[in-house]
């Protein structure tokens, strides 16, 4: 019975995916992508050190020790009980007071610098530096 109801799904899968239509998203003024455009990231390459480690460590070294979770290391934070002060606070306070009035964040005034933005410093750094001096030179 297990077989069976397997053969059924694969062959309901495979039509199921055989319906699916090659065409693209965009059906009108599709522009390709300029090759140029693309970012190519290259794979970082294993470093060689040319000698073995092992002979600078320690006997039994493991550098993953005391990593994983242990859950008697975590500390957990209880529950304040509500403080009773033997009267009502409310009557000491102004008619309408809230302690949080004000306190609300608004997304829109939030300034953000973007990480390829350029920051302007708003002063000539040329006039603290030496003369022909390069950043650049090595």
């Amino acid at each position: 019975m297990k077989k069976a109801t397997t053969y059924i799904g694969i062959a309901l899968l495979g039509s199921i995916m055989m319906s699916f239509s090659g065409t693209p998203d965009c059906k009108t003024n599709c522009e390709p992508l300029p090759i140029d455009e693309i970012i190519y990231i290259e794979p970082q390459e294993d470093l060689e050190l040319d000698f073995d480690t092992e002979e600078y460590l320690p006997e039994d070294f493991n550098a993953y020790e005391g990593m994983g979770t242990d859950l008697t290391d975590i500390v957990f934070i209880e529950e304040e009980e509500e403080i009773d002060l033997g009267f009502d606070p409310k009557a000491y306070l102004p008619i309408g007071f809230d302690a949080y009035k004000g306190m609300e964040i608004d997304l829109e005034t939030v300034e953000y610098i973007e990480e390829d933005e350029d920051v302007e410093l708003e002063f000539n750094v040329q006039h603290f530096l030496p003369e022909d001096f390069d950043a650049y030179s090595s």
